[in-house]
């Protein structure tokens, strides 16, 4: 009654794929090798990953967290409409994915239909529909809630051409926001100046922003021009905005209400149009109720405020920042890390990161240097990071005994050396860390950062 299934799938009008969990490709009708992978899909197939979802420039979605999520979630199939770039030329492309079993093993049925025609949807344009959304997310990583928000109000300020002012700690991508609202904006095409607020003086600072006149102090041998003429049109980022004098907030405060800056030395008021985005990782509310920042001039600057979660406050994003980063070192130092130890992965998801993004950036590429294989070991981590397990391991034990002394008294003898640079540690304190690690001696070495020798005598040596 029915001709063969090859013959069904090839007469289809949208891409059929079967692959096994692993992405490897079993089966694929005419349409999918024809007009989806068209040159990237070779006789052998290979796997999904090697073809056109994962190769091209423009891919805006993770196939890898869509399973992730399809099987966290317990569901046999997903489903999204994307678009595919390919050089200057994009589409729109529905994509489902549902799982069946056959003969005991598990496979995906992937179904895809280009439906850029049919929607009239199709673009030449690299400046086009879903780039933003892409763009965003290659510079802002990860899925926590918070960071889902922080996408929405990047694109929400992108769109509205109002002063915005970014707040949060040290190392949360700050400026990373502020490279991403301008480059979705319309002032994309105009300038996109920065200034770091904090690195210059007053007198330098002034000058930096406003320009100078030839003589207008020592030094000033010719006319210079000014980061606010220099972002005409376009944007200027003011970091560590909260360092800025009261003098220059009373000049900054003129910029955003009359839009006219005066050169240092000149009383001539020159017009300029550009927007203000500034970050500070102060509290500005303190700072007024100090009397230290004016409260018109924080209005000002706050029309639309943007607050960066610190990294302690979004952990299970962690692990895809360390693919993120050992990805860029791979290519910048030529070596194949593969991945991070269970053992070390424990170490970096507990770590509290007081320095953000930009501490776990920095240590990575400390692990890079010294790891040995192609797995990153505990050893291969800073020593403070090793330190801050370590002194949090104590603290726990410390509780658990009801002894006096306090973390930080643990923590500074545990880490007090003698001239030799031998660990210093008591009795208490080892047998301390030993019970926090169930007198596992490697994993008590590892935490101690010596050798499993070394903690055996050590052991031997207080009776332990």
């Amino acid at each position: 009654m029915f001709t063969d299934f090859k013959t069904i799938t090839d007469s289809l009008p949208c891409g059929l794929v079967i692959t096994d969990p692993e992405l490897n490709i079993h089966y694929l009708n005419s349409f999918a090798k024809n007009k989806i992978f068209a040159s990237t899909v070779s006789d052998s197939w290979g796997n999904m990953k090697d073809h056109l979802f994962y190769t091209t420039d423009m891919r805006v979605f993770n196939m890898d967290d869509c399973m992730r999520s399809m099987v966290e979630q317990g569901k046999r199939n997903f489903h999204k409409t994307l678009i595919i770039r390919s050089g200057e030329s994009e589409r729109l492309v529905y994509f489902s994915v549902r799982g069946f079993s056959e003969k005991n093993h598990d496979f995906l049925l992937f179904n895809i239909t280009d439906i850029s025609d049919e929607m009239d949807c199709i673009t030449h344009s690299p400046g086009t529909f879903g780039k933003g959304e892409y763009l965003i997310r290659k510079k802002i990583i990860g899925h926590d809630p918070k960071v889902e928000e922080i996408y929405r109000m990047i694109s929400l300020a992108a769109d509205a051409d109002v002063n915005v002012l970014i707040q949060g700690e040290s190392g949360t991508g700050k400026e990373l926001v502020a490279d991403a609202i301008h480059e979705l904006s319309a002032r994309k095409n105009k300038p996109f100046v920065k200034v770091n607020c904090a690195a210059l003086s007053e007198t330098l600072l002034e000058s930096e922003l406003f320009g100078h006149v030839k003589g207008s102090f020592t030094g000033a041998y010719k006319d210079k021009t000014g980061k606010f003429e220099q972002a005409e049109g376009g944007t200027i980022f003011l970091d560590e905005i909260g360092e800025i004098s009261q003098a220059l907030q009373v000049k900054l405060l003129r910029v955003l209400q009359e839009k006219t800056i005066e050169k240092v030395g000149d009383n001539k008021s020159v017009k300029v149009d550009m927007r203000i985005v500034a970050a500070t990782n102060k509290d500005l509310r303190e700072l007024i109720r100090r009397n230290i920042f004016r409260e018109d001039l924080f209005y000002r600057l706050n029309v639309f405020n943007i607050v960066m979660p610190p990294l302690r406050e979004r952990h299970l994003d962690i692990p895809m920042l360390i693919e993120f980063f050992m990805e860029k070192f791979n290519r910048s130092t030529s070596k194949n890390i593969k991945g991070v130890s269970r053992d070390a992965l424990k170490i970096l998801m507990d770590y509290p990161w007081p320095g953000n993004i930009r501490e776990l950036q920095n240590a990575i590429e400390h692990a890079f240097v010294l790891v040995r294989s192609n797995l990153i070991e505990i050893e291969d981590l800073p020593e403070e990071i090793r330190k801050g397990r370590l002194a949090a391991a104590l603290k726990e034990s410390a509780d658990r005994q009801n002894n006096d002394l306090s973390a930080s008294v643990y923590y500074a003898e545990i880490f007090r050396k003698n001239k030799s640079g031998r660990l210093k540690i008591n009795k208490e304190q080892l047998r301390g860390v030993l019970e926090m690690n169930d007198w596992n001696q490697s994993k008590t070495a590892d935490y101690l950062g010596i050798s499993r020798v070394a903690l055996w005598k050590k052991m031997k040596k207080l009776g332990l």
